[in-house]
């Protein structure tokens, strides 16, 4: 298959239902999947693709649950597993129950990519899950000659967003040149003249892909790279980069790297003005709280909201999540893993619900044409902030918030309003 690198645009509209757990109302809600509708002429078992979905309802999640990114991968499963509960104990979609199965791929490409041809040969999963760019990249053929859909996967690679390419594949994590570009111009109102920039970068997939997502994103602008290296040995990186007299240090990292960088830094005794981390580095009381004084003052773009912030303590979606999760076994009902679970979880059972009220009823072909025409706000979305998809464009999350640090309240303080770029990515 081609891969293709190019940016799709994408266009914003209205939130659509969801049942059990909050969301527009019916009248808002569009169950029809048609726009969006997928054809099954190319699939290995196209019949099966099509056939009913009865009684259960199986997601297959390939994960890390060994390793340094367990604990994190484990929450996010709890708070899936914690949102389906609430949707079974409501009486399922239509009547289906739905299940999540984890196999562990110990974030190897090669075990992600064995463990899909079990879910989908042996398990018969009706549709998957992973973490990880190279994971994705490893499993993404083979689930979408099968056409099984994989849906949210915990990547944010703009390849697997050109839907011609893959059209059985969705990502949950932002695309890294959207991000880059909401952080570009929080930057500019702080730097109206433009900076130096230093650049801590993981080698991975995910990294490379925040690093080329910043570097298109200043083209252009008055901020330039004054130095860049990589996050194998965050001491090293921490060190050079502050030899570079950068006003600004970006980390184009993974979870592990969050905390490290940070400790790193402070080690060489280097306290940039202005330190930006990527938005899957948002847990404060694993990737911050731990590094002291260092951590002071990072910022991050936020699209869920944080049980633990008092800015939330009243917010009615909140004590919704956090009784619905308590009640069903989340035992880190307050960790932002978890609330990044019951939102993917909520993503699904949105589109469940959708493809269960076509006129094709609940199978993979039509979970798949719902999921290609999502326009949706999950309860703990921040408000402004929304997932939406369509027939054409892929690109799901187009907002954020910006959040900064502060070391002695041991919290995160919003940053001014959400920042919105939908409007560059209509046409």
């Amino acid at each position: 298959m081609k891969r293709q690198t190019t940016i799709p645009a994408v266009i914003a509209a209205a939130a659509l239902l969801l049942s059990a757990c909050g969301g527009s109302s019916d009248a808002e809600s569009n169950t029809s999947t048609s726009a969006g509708a997928v054809s099954v002429d190319d699939c290995s078992d196209p019949s099966g693709a099509a056939a009913p979905i009865t009684d259960k309802l199986t997601v297959g999640w390939s994960g890390p649950t060994s390793g340094p990114l367990a604990d994190a991968v484990g929450n996010v499963i709890e708070g899936m597993r914690a949102r389906f509960e609430v949707e079974n104990a409501a009486g399922g979609v239509g009547g289906v129950k739905l299940d999540v199965v984890v196999k562990d791929d110990a974030f190897s490409p090669e075990r992600a990519k064995a463990n899909v041809g079990e879910f989908i040969q042996k398990d018969k999963v009706d549709v998957l899950g992973t973490f990880g760019a190279g994971q994705l990249n490893a499993i993404a053929d083979d689930q979408t000659t099968a056409c099984v859909p994989l849906l949210f996967a915990q990547a944010g690679m703009p390849e697997f967003r050109v839907i011609e390419d893959f059209p059985w594949t969705t990502e949950y994590l932002p695309d890294p040149g959207v991000e880059m570009e909401v952080v570009v111009e929080s930057l500019k109102k702080k730097y109206p003249n433009g900076a130096k920039v230093a650049l801590a970068t993981n080698q991975t997939e995910s990294g490379q892909g925040i690093a080329n997502g910043f570097k298109s994103a200043i083209e252009g602008t008055n901020f330039e790279i004054a130095a860049e290296e990589a996050l194998t040995d965050p001491k090293t990186a921490a060190s050079t980069l502050k030899a570079s007299g950068a006003e600004v240090l970006v980390v184009a990292g993974v979870t592990t790297d969050c905390l490290a960088i940070t400790q790193a830094i402070g080690r060489v005794g280097w306290k940039p003005d202005t330190v930006i981390q990527p938005s899957n580095c948002v847990d404060g009381a694993t990737l911050y709280a731990p590094a002291g004084d260092a951590a002071d003052g990072q910022q991050v773009m936020v699209w869920l909201k944080d049980p633990n912030n008092a800015l939330y303590k009243d917010d009615a979606a909140v004590r919704d999540y956090l009784a619905g999760a308590a009640a069903h076994g989340a035992d880190s009902p307050t960790n932002s893993y978890t609330v990044n679970g019951w939102a993917i979880g909520d993503l699904l059972v949105d589109n469940f619900t959708r493809a269960s009220q076509s006129s094709d009823g609940l199978s993979r072909a039509t979970i798949m044409s719902a999921a290609r025409t999502q326009d949706y706000h999950p309860p703990m979305f921040i408000d402004g902030i929304k997932f939406t998809m369509t027939a054409d464009h892929a690109l799901g999350i187009l907002a954020f918030q910006p959040f900064e640090w502060n070391a002695a309240t041991q919290a995160f303080e919003k940053q001014g309003d959400v920042i919105d770029i939908s409007g560059r990515y209509e046409n």
